[in-house]
């Protein structure tokens, strides 16, 4: 049968996120709607409390595929385009051995659900979302905009696209434990300015034989490193920042933010970090102060950490990761400047 409302999904949504959606328009929990097909295996139970549950995704083989295009009255090549692990599904049931153990609610029997007495069962496998990507929650005026419902939903969002610029709000991460409503970042235009870079920078990465997703992570490792040593930088511009987003968040200043904030809060020098890590002039500063090692660290004149400094609007930083010598940032320049390769000193 074909189901009677028509749900489209959002570009880059989850499909179990599009599932839960479906279920709601009928009325129906999204593991009760799930009795239509025939379970592969268990699906994963949050922790009390826990939000946990969001970066649950869900893998269909070929008939359970039909069957889900069946009931949202969408056609598969709209729901492949939209939803990134759709291909993935008939891949999943393929490369598995043997006969997929079934769910405990419909074991041996025809599926219930929406399709009452079908002889044909489709299956379904749970899968972490995170496996896929990285997962955030979807703004809410963009999704009721869409669907014509204030829903949640969740997409897949790396973390240097998680600005909304059409509402000017932090789409956080899924896996968060703390999910208020909202985080705005009107207040701070440098974050919304650093994503817009971001494309830019990527491909000149990439140019210059960088993964740029590597570089991101790397940069976001060691901003993460100094947004802990933070509360002891007395010009650190970062407090100010924190209270500019959590003023107007919802739920007030007090509101447990602590994670979202800090994300979007380091957004601009994460972005300016990876530019830094992927330009040759800095990475010549780095093979030249590797290059006057001394056995206490780097030599006084810390060149490419003094630069860094500069290029983050922070002068007075340089000096302090100049004798940070178990931060991340020199375990980078050990590993991609080894001493035997520095050009010497003259």
């Amino acid at each position: 049968m074909r189901g009677v409302l028509r749900v489209a999904p959002l570009g880059g949504e989850t499909t179990w996120s599009y599932l839960c959606r479906l279920a709601a328009r009928y009325g129906m929990d999204g593991a009760v709607l799930l009795d239509g097909w025939r379970q592969a295996n268990r699906r994963p139970r949050p922790r009390r409390g826990s939000t946990t549950a969001a970066v649950v995704e869900v893998l269909f083989d070929v008939v359970g595929q039909e069957l889900l295009a069946e009931l949202s009255g969408i056609s598969q090549s709209t729901l492949a385009r939209a939803l990134p692990t759709w291909q993935q599904g008939p891949a999943a049931f393929a490369s598995a051995s043997g006969t997929p153990r079934t769910g405990p609610k419909n074991c041996g029997r025809a599926p219930e659900g929406p399709w009452p007495g079908r002889l044909e069962a489709g299956r379904v496998r749970f899968q972490d979302a995170r496996t896929f990507g990285s997962v955030a929650i979807a703004c809410g005026l963009c999704t009721a905009r869409r669907t014509g419902h204030p829903v949640h939903a969740a997409r897949y969002l790396p973390p240097w696209r998680r600005v909304c610029h059409r509402h000017q709000r932090w789409q956080s991460d899924a896996d968060h434990d703390e999910q208020p409503g909202w985080l705005g970042v009107a207040t701070c235009p440098e974050i919304g300015r650093a994503q817009q870079r971001w494309p830019a920078l990527a491909r000149h990465a990439a140019r210059r034989g960088h993964d740029p997703c590597q570089a991101f992570a790397l940069a976001r490792t060691i901003v993460l490193r100094w947004w802990q040593q933070a509360p002891a930088w007395q010009a650190e511009r970062w407090p100010a920042r924190v209270h500019r987003l959590t003023h107007g968040a919802a739920g007030g200043p007090e509101t447990v933010w602590s994670a979202a904030v800090r994300e979007a809060a380091v957004l601009p020098e994460t972005i300016a970090l990876a530019q830094a890590l992927t330009d040759p002039a800095c990475i010549r500063l780095a093979h030249a102060d590797r290059g006057h090692r001394r056995p206490g660290g780097w030599s006084a004149g810390g060149r490419f950490v003094h630069h860094l400094g500069h290029r983050l609007s922070r002068p007075w930083l340089g000096p302090l990761l100049n004798v940070d010598y178990t931060s991340p940032l020199h375990a980078w320049i050990d590993a991609a400047v080894p001493l035997s390769t520095a050009p010497a000193r003259s």
